[in-house]
């Protein structure tokens, strides 16, 4: 499935979601559970309507979500899954940003609502034995980005440039396991084990295989 993700779609989610973490930081908005893609935000990047319309046109034909896994250890695998819904959006008056319910509703008449449209949403999904957890990955930067606003920059940007083959895979690597130490204080309670080396983030990483195989 990577290998059928197109390029520019893939940067367009990732450019997405830079968009709207930054812009919940600047406004305090919570973002626990936006979409990260809605069409007036693609509006916004500066892509065209015959882009959006593929873009959109891809996520439709699919027919399913799109699941890729990123750790497996043991009992305990999580997943990247991207879900696409037609349904009605929230977001900012003026603006391009999507909300949630929550902000939404605290934003009052500076939300505005529209039925029948398309959004993408991203989380990611847990399993260890019997428990599971699934957090909105909006909501993830949402948090790292003001302990640590160079890294998720640096992190998104990085992850644009192994898209188009502009970086070597070791530097997402460096983000990664940067990314992983900075928030060992509390991953240490849902991960059964952290990696803290390139050989260990591949040995528990399926999709970084992947995309080490692309390279």
């Amino acid at each position: 499935m990577i290998k059928q993700l197109p390029p520019l779609f893939a940067e367009a989610i990732i450019n997405s979601i830079r968009e709207v973490y930054l812009k919940c930081t600047d406004l305090d908005l919570r973002c626990t559970d936006p979409p990260c893609v809605i069409t007036p935000l693609l509006r916004c990047l500066g892509y065209n309507e015959y882009q959006i319309r593929r873009f959109w046109s891809f996520f439709e034909n699919l027919g399913s979500n799109i699941s890729f896994e990123i750790y497996h250890y043991s009992s305990a695998r999580f997943n990247l899954l991207l879900s696409y819904r037609k349904e009605t959006i929230m977001h900012l008056k003026g603006g391009c940003i999507p909300l949630d319910e929550l902000d939404c509703q605290r934003l009052g008449s500076q939300c505005i609502k529209t039925p029948h449209s398309h959004a993408l949403y991203m989380y990611i999904e847990g399993r260890m034995g019997n428990t599971s957890i699934r957090v909105n990955v909006v909501r993830v930067l949402r948090l790292l980005y003001p302990r640590n606003p160079k890294l998720t920059d640096e992190l998104m940007e990085t992850l644009i440039n192994i898209i188009w083959r502009r970086t070597s895979i070791l530097e997402l690597y460096d983000k990664v396991l940067e990314a992983l130490r900075m928030g060992s204080n509390i991953l240490r309670f849902i991960l059964p084990f952290i990696p803290t080396t390139p050989k260990d983030l591949l040995e528990l990483s399926p999709i970084l295989r992947k995309i080490a195989d692309l390279k």
